[in-house]
């Protein structure tokens, strides 16, 4: 009997999370092996509220509302819920057809209408974040038009309580054709940034768009992006804790690899080309780069760190906690160079790989260890910053060709 997913009693945040955590299984360098997830997702969240590594193109901010809008006129709950279900998949037909975003962003690009995650699963926590969505409901608890206050007669004028007053209109024979595809029309991006800045103020994406300090052309982590340079504040000093967090605990990862690697290739194993002096070598440069930001770490005030991401989320576990701390003052006593020999730090780690995943671990599970990619979890923290930075941009596009 095939496995699936349903959803009981959960907000909208819970639902993203877990899709996005889905969605993380699939990238094997984006895994949470060592559980320290809630600390990489407060950053992100602190940095950057309401975003996700699955969002792609801001447009989709309009697309959903526009779908639930006109449905509303004559539906509600589940018969709306089915409504905008085919709709969606009209939507995703209508922009490969027409050639409109079939490259970077689609929803669906691949399997095209029979995609198994819709766009308005992929945003719904986040058009609530952002108070497009008014009430933290799921799609099937929406209601049909209802008659404005002060309204006499039923049929005169009518309106939905479920979206944003202010909702720009759609496009003419939306979903059918898209005009503009994924660009959005300036005053789609006005109306998108007023809603973001609103409910995110005092954030580092509210800084990105209310200055107006070009975003860098390369692929570069936000803290060396001349655009989230020019934040100051709390979101400044979070970012330049999300820089330490991530270049320290990235040898942690490489460890775990490490350590993978040393089983995998004692077993036998050699679909994996030399993986232990490929990981040797990575947890050497690690060091080095590590060392480099010597300065930095030395001023490092952890205390504030903790108290920023317990802000976000208080629910960070002790023993996360002192799994960090723990590597992070093995690493500030001058222990980088040595993690892969270090007796002390590798049964840190190893201890702490198998108390999360038990007999799912790959130190201990042999048809794991059998399957493994040759990395997992090994890229630097950037906290969403790719998929934000795509959606930044559309945003600035769009506010850029006012006079087009």
């Amino acid at each position: 009997m095939p496995s699936s997913l349903s959803w009981l009693d959960t907000s909208a945040d819970e639902q993203r999370r877990v899709r996005e955590l889905i969605s993380l299984y699939t990238q094997s360098e984006s895994r949470d092996e060592l559980g320290i997830g809630q600390i990489r997702d407060a950053f992100a969240d602190g940095l950057f509220p309401g975003t996700s590594t699955i969002h792609t193109r801001a447009r989709y901010f309009l697309f959903i509302p526009w779908l639930f809008t006109q449905g509303a006129k004559t539906r509600s709950g589940s018969k709306l819920e089915a409504w905008t279900d085919t709709q969606e998949r009209k939507l995703i037909k209508a922009l490969k057809n027409e050639g409109i975003g079939a490259g970077e962003g689609l929803i669906g690009r691949v399997a095209g209408a029979g995609v198994k995650t819709l766009p308005s699963a992929i945003y719904w926590a986040a058009l609530a974040r952002y108070g497009i969505l008014t009430r933290d409901a799921q799609p099937g608890m929406l209601g049909a038009l209802r008659p404005a206050a002060g309204a006499h007669d039923e049929l005169a004028v009518r309106e939905t309580r479920d979206w944003h007053p202010t909702l720009p209109p759609a496009p003419g024979d939306f979903p059918d054709s898209v005009e503009g595809g994924m660009s959005l029309s300036f005053e789609e991006a006005v109306w998108l940034t007023e809603r973001i800045l609103e409910a995110a103020p005092g954030t580092m994406l509210a800084h990105l768009l209310a200055d107006d300090t070009p975003l860098d052309d390369e692929d570069t982590p936000p803290w060396f992006d001349p655009a989230c340079l020019a934040a100051d504040g709390e979101p400044a000093s979070l970012l330049r804790h999300g820089r330490l967090f991530s270049s320290v605990m990235q040898g942690s990862a490489l460890l775990y690899n490490l350590l993978i690697a040393e089983r995998y290739e004692a077993a036998g194993l050699t679909t994996q080309t030399q993986p232990v002096d490929s990981y040797r070598k990575d947890i050497s440069d690690w060091a080095e780069n590590v060392q480099a930001d010597g300065e930095l770490l030395s001023a490092w005030d952890r205390q504030e760190m903790w108290d920023l991401v317990r802000t976000t989320n208080p629910r960070i576990g002790l023993q996360t906690r002192a799994f960090v701390d723990g590597w992070i003052d093995a690493v500030l006593a001058g222990e980088g160079a040595a993690v892969a020999d270090d007796h002390g730090v590798r049964s840190m780690v190893e201890l702490r790989e198998r108390r999360q995943k038990g007999a799912q671990s790959r130190l201990v599970n042999d048809r794991l260890l059998r399957t493994w990619s040759g990395a997992s979890g090994t890229s630097m923290l950037v906290y969403r910053w790719p998929q934000v930075k795509r959606i930044i941009a559309d945003i600035r596009e769009g506010i850029a060709d006012a006079g087009a």
